[in-house]
């Protein structure tokens, strides 16, 4: 009988502690994560401007980093600027993450202007996405984005004129017919 007596004891103890156990966690559970800290993130990195278009292989390989880059990054600002200030976190350092991709990314010379264009409208538009986060936005947030997108169309506009660049030098580089620019 002493067994059967410190095996019930065992299972009381067992089922008071699970009760104490999941009353706890439903005490403690408000309904959500709780509110994210305000973000707070560093200026990009200064331009690098290194080496010449005029070696093919340079202009290709930044190209290769930023128009995808940008690509990414017009796509991910637009879901963004349609949700929440509250929902926005994650979004705002990823394009964060990706404004750095681009700063760190070196440039031949004939990128440089664009690569100004494509750094500021990236930092605007992650600063206005910071401060809608963290409730310091004055005014709405699609007029704070304007700028930032016009710069984002601009800097495509000028990527996709270095991409014909590209192109014509390596056909050059291959002693075949440039193609022409199209009419814009």
């Amino acid at each position: 009988m002493p067994a059967r007596s410190s095996l019930l004891t065992k299972q009381m103890l067992l089922i008071t502690s699970l009760a104490v156990i999941i009353t706890g966690c439903a005490i403690n559970d408000s309904g959500g994560k709780p509110p994210e800290a305000p973000i707070t993130l560093a200026p990009p990195v200064s331009l690098v401007v290194e080496g010449t278009c005029d070696v093919t292989g340079k202009l290709e390989d930044w190209l290769q980093v930023t128009v995808p880059v940008r690509e990414q990054f017009q796509s991910r600002l637009n879901e963004a600027a349609a949700k929440n200030a509250a929902d926005i976190h994650d979004d705002t350092l990823y394009l964060a993450g990706l404004l750095d991709t681009v700063a760190r990314t070196h440039t031949p010379d004939c990128g440089a202007e664009v690569q100004r264009v494509l750094i500021t409208a990236m930092t605007g538009a992650v600063t206005a996405l910071q401060a809608y986060f963290n409730h310091t936005l004055s005014g709405d947030l699609n007029s704070a984005l304007a700028d930032p997108q016009k710069g984002l169309s601009q800097a495509a506009s000028i990527q996709n004129d270095l991409i014909t660049r590209m192109k014509n030098q390596y056909q050059l580089e291959n002693n075949l017919t440039p193609t022409p620019s199209p009419a814009s």
